[in-house]
């Protein structure tokens, strides 16, 4: 159990359409915006939580190394007529194909 401390106050600075957001899921669960910053330096103070940043490489197109590796195989499967079904003219059609 916590023992009494004095309070310190913190001022965070946040774009609006993300505090928007942070607001209405605060509201859905019965808490203030302050609150949510209070819990989550609460825990990450304590241990609890971890936060890292990762960087993200993205070739001139917007593709991760794996996005591209994955785009490409299906690009030569689509060239080698592998893996292909369709078109299809009904949505039972479709159904058909997804089951197999």
């Amino acid at each position: 159990m916590k023992t009494s401390m004095k309070k310190a106050q913190t001022t965070l600075s946040i774009d609006k359409e993300t505090k928007r957001r942070a607001e209405l899921v605060a509201k859905s669960m019965h808490l203030s915006l302050s609150g949510v910053a209070r819990i989550l330096l609460n825990d990450f103070a304590d241990g609890k939580i971890k936060i890292a940043t990762v960087i993200i490489e993205k070739d001139e197109s917007g593709f991760t190394a794996a996005e591209r590796a994955q785009l490409d195989a299906t690009l030569a499967e689509v060239k080698a007529g592998r893996n292909l079904e369709g078109p299809f003219t009904t949505a039972v059609d479709l159904l058909k194909a997804l089951k197999k």
